[in-house]
């Protein structure tokens, strides 16, 4: 396990801790208008908020008060965001997700400033939570510095309110985001989206459509012999999105083919003959991506043919409970089949990769070895996870933010007169050097 850093200790991010702070600056949060929600949360709490908008997607779903548009050359980033946050006396930074160009720069600037850094992220468990750490997340979390094994028993978590995902709902703010994005790009003329903004996307999503509805069919009999108690026994490989900054900047591998092949040919030469190999497609990739002739190849070169699928659509906890194991790069998967007593074989970077719950060794010896994980340590470990970074809502789903104000930002509150649209540009004092930067970056589009 490796040394912590000083000052590796988890804190536990809360929506409360963040609210805590006088002044919060947001950068680019999820497709949706969840910071917009998170934005208007914060002001009733007392604090003041600033927003920055990077493209007219966020400025879709982010405007009013507070708000700065960046249309500068990323080479000004750095400086443009030091003036904002010394104008403003900003005490923390959020955002969504860690590895866009420009959160990379904000969160060197936290740390050489001192300043409290939040990240969103998807849910480390699912469904029903998102993520939020104070400081890095993912590969980078000081989740990675916990000895699951030295954790005291912890009593059951409160059961979290069931949040319907709002699948419809995420892409239909998606394509708004994006349409946006492409129709008024000439307003940002240098900004570069982490995902293209391309007319092609909406003909991926409709062909991924087509295509789910076409392997509902012609998977079945693959399905059912995967789930039949009776069945092949297999290793499950779920793969990750092709852009995921998970796969690209916390793995050896360049993309997933990189992945596949390496996992393929260890499997031919060192799992049991009568085992077999499931890979399984990100269903959020399905219209963009396909594996099927690549994986066909690699399993003839490797003389697996019979013995390695591809499956797109199947339910993954029910997979996990069948197979034998797991093999996958460092996806959230891997928590969910720790959380189902499933051995994982971890081949990348990730927090939860820790003595006793992942498999040690290679991956060689995995396939005929697999280590089953410590239940009582994975169980604290598991507990850990929810009570210190996750947070019981959704991005693009129902769920409300906490009801409850603080004592200590009510009467902050009161006390500086801080108010929704207090933060207005058309309230500050023309002496405020702020106006300056935000008279010149309008939001909108």
């Amino acid at each position: 396990m490796p040394a912590p850093p000083p000052g590796a200790a988890v804190r536990r991010a809360s929506l409360e801790s963040l609210a805590s702070h006088r002044t919060v600056l947001l950068l680019q949060g999820p497709n949706g208008p969840f910071f917009a929600r998170l934005a208007r949360w914060l002001r009733q709490h007392g604090c003041r908020v600033f927003k920055v908008n990077f493209n007219a997607g966020d400025a879709c779903f982010y405007r009013g008060g507070g708000v700065t548009a960046f249309r500068e050359h990323p080479d000004r980033w750095p400086q443009f965001l030091r003036a904002l946050t010394e104008a403003n006396a900003v005490e923390a930074i959020a955002m969504f997700g860690q590895w866009r160009p420009h959160h990379r720069s904000a969160i060197e600037l936290a740390e050489s400033l001192d300043l409290p850094f939040y990240v969103f992220e998807e849910g480390y468990v699912r469904p029903w939570w998102i993520t939020f750490e104070r400081g890095e997340v993912n590969a980078g979390s000081s989740l990675r510095y916990v000895d699951p094994a030295s954790l005291p028993d912890e009593a059951p978590p409160t059961r979290p309110v069931a949040i319907r995902f709002g699948f419809l709902r995420m892409a239909w703010w998606s394509a708004i985001y994006f349409a946006c994005g492409l129709l008024f790009a000439r307003r940002y003329p240098h900004y570069r989206h982490h995902k293209p903004f391309r007319w092609t996307e909406a003909l991926f999503w409709s062909r991924a459509l087509v295509r789910k509805i076409r392997y509902v069919f012609s998977e079945r009999h693959l399905r059912a012999s995967l789930l039949d108690p009776y069945g092949p026994d297999f290793f499950l490989v779920p793969l990750q999105l092709s852009g995921d900054a998970q796969l690209v900047f916390s793995s050896p591998w360049q993309g997933n083919k990189d992945f596949l092949a390496a996992v393929i040919l260890s499997f031919a030469r060192h799992a049991p003959r009568s085992d077999h190999l499931v890979v399984k497609h990100h269903p959020m990739e399905r219209g963009h991506t396909d594996y099927r002739q690549e994986i066909a190849r690699l399993a003839e070169a490797a003389g697996v043919a019979s013995r390695v699928h591809y499956l797109h659509d199947g339910h993954v906890p029910s997979l996990l409970k069948r197979s034998k194991g797991a093999v996958l790069v460092n996806s959230t998967v891997g928590i969910q089949a720790l959380y189902h007593n499933v051995p994982v074989f971890v081949c990348g970077d990730a927090f939860y990769a820790r003595r006793g719950l992942v498999a040690s060794g290679t991956l060689d010896a995995f396939w005929s070895e697999p280590q089953m994980p410590a239940r009582r340590a994975f169980v604290n470990y598991y507990r850990y996870i929810l009570r210190t970074t996750q947070i019981n809502q959704s991005f693009y789903g129902g769920g409300g933010f906490p009801a409850t104000k603080s004592t200590r930002a009510a009467a902050r509150s009161a006390a500086s007169g801080c108010q929704a649209g207090a933060d207005d540009p058309a309230v500050r004092s023309r002496d405020d050097p702020a106006s300056a930067i935000i008279a010149k970056h309008r939001s909108w589009p």
